[in-house]
């Protein structure tokens, strides 16, 4: 049996998204390549010690305080421009000191999806930069890599403008989670007859890992709303959190764990109109989110990487408000350009949501907003780029 190939793979785990872009390949590469590539998976928490450690942990700090919004948040979006990969300052070459550390002992092909990591090891190994986002601020386009892995040809023309290399850039489709995809189409169908149809509709509502208050309190105006009348939402909380918290004391609306999710959920919610799942870790998160999605017929979030079920599934999608970082602006303007979202700016409209999307629905046009996110763009990104780099790692195993 011939000796497997090896690809490391470094996470930040910081916030939620490029945590969850590498999931989507980690999962596709198990289920489809076990027996021929091993994964050497890092964080850089657990490879860091000392002042490096520090400073990592206090870039996570930073991110859950930037993420609140107001004048923290003003700062916080500073220190990333400043600090950004291109500026190799101090601080990041301390970042990087026990990371390169572990590449120069295992020289191995690397995936990353954090825009900082890449010049920190670009001369020990190669590089694989996936930017699973539809955004391209200009901290996220970096030199280095050997291929950076895109989910539009839009967002390919940001970094190809930028001087990147048009040969190391590959676009993938969309990154949506695999389990979701394939039900997409059957998923779309039942949806938009319920919407056509002007049912009661089903509402799924999540903040970001940061879950800034602001956010938290637009999305319990709106379930109280729905729930005063006669509305159904299901809302998917972090166990411990600030969401989950707010519900309970706010509505009182208490979270349920994962194993009550069952195929029982519409009897469920049926009969109580709002159910909250709590989760412990990102894998909780996509089991529940794969075993209730079907239900959704809109989603209310903050626009970050979730913009990609209303871009290519089709599911209408409600922006919460304040819009926090560089990624969050541009998503939206990219959601709003394509028909398929709508604003929550302000606690009236969250107060008032069950009016807004009852006359929404009654008018067609959240019918409306789901048919222009479905079939514009590819939606299996993750399995495209885990079948590219088993193509390169095993032509050269």
């Amino acid at each position: 049996m011939s000796e497997k190939a090896v690809l490391n793979i470094i996470y930040t785990n910081i916030g939620r998204g490029h945590p969850f872009y590498l999931d989507g390949i980690v999962r596709c590469l198990k289920k489809s390549y076990k027996n021929e590539i091993s994964l050497n998976i890092k964080d850089v928490f657990e490879l860091s010690s000392g002042v490096s450690l520090q400073l990592w942990k206090t870039v996570r700090a930073l991110y859950h305080c930037g993420s609140q919004g107001g004048p923290v948040g003003h700062i916080y979006n500073i220190v990333r421009k400043r600090n950004s990969p291109q500026t190799s300052s101090s601080v990041v070459r301390l970042m990087a000191g026990d990371i390169r550390k572990y590449i120069k002992s295992n020289r191995h092909p690397t995936l990353v999806a954090h825009p900082i990591l890449v010049p920190m090891i670009a001369d020990l190994a190669p590089v694989y930069y996936q930017h699973g986002e539809n955004a391209v601020p200009a901290e996220a386009i970096i030199r280095g890599a050997k291929r950076i892995f895109v989910p539009t040809s839009q967002a390919a023309a940001f970094f190809s403008e930028s001087g990147i290399n048009k040969e190391s850039i590959y676009t993938s489709g969309l990154c949506v989670e695999n389990e979701l995809t394939e039900k997409a189409e059957q998923d779309f169908n039942d949806r938009l007859r319920r919407l056509e149809r002007k049912d009661v509709l089903t509402g799924a509502f999540f903040s970001s890992g940061a879950e800034p208050r602001q956010h938290v309190r637009k999305i319990v105006l709106m379930m109280a709303s729905l729930a005063k009348n006669g509305q159904r939402a299901i809302v998917l909380c972090r166990k411990g959190g600030r969401l989950e918290k707010a519900l309970a004391k706010e509505i009182g609306l208490n979270s349920a764990d994962l194993d009550i999710a069952d195929d029982n959920i519409k009897q469920v919610l049926e009969r109580e109109n709002a159910a909250a799942f709590s989760y412990s870790s990102r894998s909780e998160e996509i089991e529940l989110t794969n075993r209730l999605f079907s239900y959704f017929d809109y989603f209310v979030a903050p626009s970050h990487e979730r913009t990609n079920w209303a871009l290519g599934l089709g599911l209408p999608m409600f922006i919460v408000h304040p819009i926090v970082g560089t990624f969050s602006p541009l998503n939206r303007q990219i959601l709003l350009d394509n028909r398929v979202a709508a604003d929550i700016d302000s606690d009236k409209k969250g107060a008032d949501f069950s009016s807004v999307l009852m006359d929404l629905n009654k008018e067609g046009i959240l019918a409306g907003m789901a048919r222009n996110g479905f079939g514009k763009y590819n939606v299996d990104g993750f399995q495209k780029i885990a079948k590219h780099l088993a193509g390169e790692l095993l032509t050269h195993c």
